[in-house]
């Protein structure tokens, strides 16, 4: 190993000082972003999604999936080939409290049976202004890999599930995008009460 001389030592602190307020810099930007993001309503719900995505009717939406079972919204960025979705959970029993990280393995499972080629990665927890649960897994469709982060969160006693998913070779342009936009996560409830005081 090479010895450091004084003189060294000034200019390797002087650099990790620059790299310190760079990382800093980018932090705040990327803390800001969100603010800027349009909002999205759902039933029950609101969120701040990045820029780009659009509502799209059900007629359209069977461009996107071929299924007749198609999530109730589904919101596109074309020029990104991502989209996001949303729909309510069909419950099979009521249950007073749910517990979302149960239910996030219940889904992992289904994803499992129902194709053995996903790929699962990830799973987390966002505290923002609502808890969510999430994970993240590799599909595939016709010729194309498909990065998806499913996430889980309650709105007005209901389970709600949402997918966000795009081409695979974007997925680590997009991931730190959507676990933000988890944290913005809020029940209609909550941003009454937000207003109000």
């Amino acid at each position: 190993m090479e010895e450091v001389k004084d003189d060294d030592i000034d200019k390797v602190f002087l650099q990790i000082q620059k790299e310190l307020h760079k990382i800093k810099s980018e932090t705040k930007e990327r803390g800001r972003e969100s603010s800027g993001w349009p909002e999205f309503y759902g039933p029950g719900f609101l969120l701040k999604i990045p820029a780009g995505f659009e509502e799209i009717r059900r007629e359209k939406a069977a461009s996107v999936f071929f299924s007749k079972n198609r999530p109730e919204m589904v919101l596109v960025n074309s020029h990104e080939h991502a989209g996001l979705t949303f729909q309510t959970a069909r419950l099979e029993n009521e249950r007073a409290v749910m517990n979302l990280e149960d239910e996030r393995e219940r889904m992992r499972q289904i994803l499992k049976r129902a194709d053995e080629k996903n790929v699962f990665y990830d799973q987390g927890n966002v505290s923002g202004n609502i808890p969510v649960a999430w994970f993240d897994y590799k599909s595939f469709a016709a010729d194309e890999r498909v990065y998806n982060m499913m996430f889980l969160f309650l709105s007005e006693g209901k389970l709600m599930i949402g997918t966000f998913y795009c081409i695979f070779k974007d997925y680590d342009r997009w991931r730190p995008k959507i676990l933000k936009m988890l944290g913005t996560i809020q029940t209609e409830e909550e941003e009454r009460e937000r207003i109000q005081s």
